[in-house]
């Protein structure tokens, strides 16, 4: 490396041109007088002083008097340790970059990885509030008590809200009436599992459960992260284990963001006769626009094959889902998230009126209208 190269390479290291000029000078020379180094260098007489005390200052140069003013340079591990450090960084930025380059791009507001419980908790809280469709939720007793509130504005807002209950057999839990106004329907499943809250199929706040090698929590805001935590939800969280609570299928105005979720209640009493009254709001897959479409659930399709064999509603999942609904202009094929032979991909289903037996009960003046019935004459 040449003499111009290292004042160079000086100077990249936070050095002035002067300072590294003179610094470099004063390396050939060994030790000379402010005059001297200022003759040898191109720093002007009248700066070399303030370049030199400068340098002092840094560690680079020692001063001191002799007859003139003297300069010499320091031990160069100072200076080779800083250079060494300083390169080192340099190094690790060159690493994150080209590491940060190749990592797949996502949005800022997609996925969040935190530290603390409150947060992801204050995020579930978000959620809920702005739910439109369904919340489904697996809490402690005590997270219960906590988003109690939260989701009882949901369930009033007429989203449908369904549980499962994170308790041992030795834990207190609440009454049957504590859930009455807060959510749809409950489960119970022992400890230890994460906190869930997904809404929408768009949203989801999750933290490790206390059992868990490391202490983390995701917050997420994309529909294809969200249908992962949904499905987790299903099959591991709520469909093994056993009802502690839930309300009349025909009495309470319900929302489904899935045509599963819809199914899994309503598949059996459509097939046995059933009048369910729907209204789907989705996109039309020819056309790509978005449409509504309100009318009659006049057949089902839901499982796979091997469903009908064995009594497995989590069989009937993996298969086929979609229903038929009727309305004045005709029958419309509705599917779930990415449906592409069906006529319509369902965004939000509302069950507007439903006839499962000897009750009707009419939804269309909103949440919490309930008009009894005698049935179908």
């Amino acid at each position: 490396m040449d003499t111009e190269e290292l004042s160079e390479v000086l100077q990249a290291a936070d050095l002035s041109f002067y300072q590294a000029d003179a610094y470099v000078t004063l390396l050939e020379l060994g030790s000379a007088s402010a005059t001297e180094i200022s003759r040898a260098s191109d720093v002007p007489d009248a700066r070399i002083y303030d370049v030199l005390r400068d340098l002092d200052e840094r560690g680079f140069v020692e001063l001191y008097e002799q007859d003139t003013f003297q300069a010499r340079p320091t031990d160069p591990e100072t200076v080779v340790s800083e250079l060494t450090d300083r390169a080192t960084r340099f190094e690790d930025a060159a690493a994150e970059i080209r590491e940060r380059y190749e990592q797949p791009t996502l949005d800022a507001n997609t996925v969040s990885i935190v530290k603390r419980f409150d947060t992801v908790l204050e995020a579930a809280r978000e959620f809920i509030a702005e739910a439109e469709t369904q919340v489904h939720a697996t809490l402690t007793p005590e997270q219960f008590a906590a988003l109690r509130e939260d989701l009882a504005a949901a369930k009033g807002n007429g989203v449908t809200v369904n549980v499962t209950l994170l308790a041992s057999d030795d834990e207190e839990i609440p009454k049957a009436t504590e859930f009455d106004g807060v959510a749809t329907a409950v489960h119970r499943r022992p400890r230890p599992s994460p906190f869930i809250v997904t809404t929408d199929l768009r949203r989801t706040a999750f933290a490790s459960n206390p059992a868990a090698v490391e202490d983390y929590g995701m917050i997420l805001e994309n529909r294809s992260f969200t249908y992962v935590f949904f499905w987790h939800f299903l099959i591991f969280m709520w469909l093994p284990w056993p009802v502690l609570y839930a309300e009349a299928r025909d009495v309470t105005p319900k929302r489904y963001a899935d045509v599963r979720r819809f199914l899994i209640e309503y598949h059996e009493p459509i097939q046995a006769g059933a009048t369910v009254a729907v209204e789907i709001t989705g996109r039309d897959t020819e056309s790509n626009q978005n449409v509504t479409v309100s009318g009659t659930v006049v057949d089902t399709e839901s499982g796979a094959e091997a469903a009908s064999e064995i009594d497995s509603q989590l069989l009937r999942l993996t298969g086929t889902s979609k229903i038929v609904v009727e309305d004045d202009e005709g029958r419309h094929t509705v599917g779930g998230w990415g449906a592409t032979y069906e006529d319509i991909e369902a965004k939000q289903i509302t069950v507007t009126s439903a006839d499962v037996g000897d009750t009707a009960v009419d939804f269309t003046e909103g949440p919490g209208s309930v008009t009894q019935a005698s049935g179908p004459e």
